[in-house]
């Protein structure tokens, strides 16, 4: 089964005003959460936001839900932003029943369970760099955006690496 690291960077939080800017998206093996091949981003400032959804669409177009498994943190923020801006632009097939019959691999709950089952400061338990993406993008500062999401990325590999060596462990256990 094939999985994908993917995330998204946004103007702000709300998928009716805000835009999506960049969308990433890297395959790692399964069986160590090891990075393959290159981080894909996908960038509004090269096209626009309606180019991003529909070059990214194709990775999703297959009849298995086992086919591009997205394993990221919050996906269900990453999974509304792409269901009401693709909506915007008249692209079909990025409804909620999607995003259900999808399989996917959310660490959120996961890091809320590292973090003593707290949600405050759940964000916290990878320490992934603090940026002020919608402030980039507004002063243009792409490549800052860029060397962010790469960050980002590494660090939350790093953390999937770990849980995919360690979590197993627990099986016995429960």
């Amino acid at each position: 089964m094939p999985e994908y690291y993917f995330d998204t960077e946004t103007t702000g939080g709300d998928p009716l005003e805000d835009k999506i800017i960049t969308i990433q998206w890297q395959r790692i093996g399964g069986l160590t959460g090891e990075p393959i091949g290159d981080l894909n981003i996908l960038r509004e400032w090269d096209s626009s936001e309606e180019e991003i959804l529909r070059r990214f669409l194709p990775n999703l177009e297959t009849e298995n839900p086992f086919d591009f498994i997205m394993v990221g943190e919050s996906l269900l923020f990453d999974f509304m932003f792409l269901s009401y801006r693709a909506e915007r632009y008249s692209i079909e097939g990025l409804d909620l029943r999607h995003w259900h019959d999808r399989a996917c691999i959310d660490l959120k709950p996961v890091f809320v369970m590292i973090n003593e089952g707290r949600f405050k400061g759940w964000s916290r338990v990878i320490e992934k760099p603090e940026v002020d993406v919608p402030r980039l993008y507004r002063e243009g500062k792409y490549p800052e955006i860029i060397e962010y999401i790469r960050d980002e990325a590494e660090v939350f590999l790093n953390a999937y690496q770990i849980l995919k060596r360690e979590m197993p462990s627990l099986g016995g256990k429960l």
